[in-house]
C-alpha cells in the first residue's frame, strides 16, 4: 500500500469520506476498528468518552463499537465540517461505564475509523488516520 500525498486527491477522498460519516454508503462503507494506540485495552474496555462532537455533546458510546452511533451524531453536521470534526474529535476507551477510568490517552477519532473507496483503478483505505492506495486487479 501506498500513502496518498496529492492534495486533489485528498480532497476528492475527503468529500467521499464527509458523505459516508453521515451515513451513506454511495462511495464505499464506514467501520471502526481499534487502533493500534488502544488494542491492548479491548478486552478491559466497557464503554468509550468523547469530547464535544460537534457542538451535541459527548457520542454514547459502548464496547460494541456500532458505526451507526457515529454516523447519526455526523449526520447533524454540515457534510463541508465532517472530517475537520472527525479530526477533532477524540475518542477514549474506559473501563467503567460512567466514563472515569480512562485507559489510554486521548486518540483522534479519525484513527478509529477505517473507509474503503474506488476512484478508477485504484481503492484507498482510511486507516489509523492516514489514506492508502492499493490498485485493484483488472478481472
Amino acid at each position: 500500500m501506498n500513502s496518498v500525498e496529492d492534495r486533489t486527491l485528498l480532497t476528492a477522498l475527503e468529500r467521499r469520506l464527509a458523505a459516508a460519516l453521515g451515513g451513506s454508503t454511495r462511495f464505499g462503507r464506514l467501520a471502526l476498528r481499534w487502533p493500534a494506540a488502544a488494542a491492548r485495552r479491548a478486552d478491559t474496555t466497557v464503554a468509550f468518552r468523547t469530547n464535544d462532537v460537534g457542538g451535541y455533546g459527548p457520542i454514547p458510546l459502548d464496547r460494541t463499537l456500532d458505526v451507526t452511533t457515529i454516523t447519526t451524531r455526523f449526520a447533524r453536521i454540515p457534510e463541508f465540517a465532517r472530517t475537520d470534526e472527525l479530526k477533532q474529535s477524540r475518542l477514549i476507551p474506559c473501563a467503567d461505564h460512567e466514563r472515569e477510568q480512562l485507559l489510554t490517552a486521548p486518540i483522534p477519532m479519525d484513527h478509529w475509523i477505517t473507509f474503503e473507496t474506488a476512484i478508477g483503478e485504484h481503492t484507498y483505505h482510511l486507516r489509523e488516520g492516514r489514506w492508502h492506495e492499493t490498485t485493484r486487479r483488472r478481472t
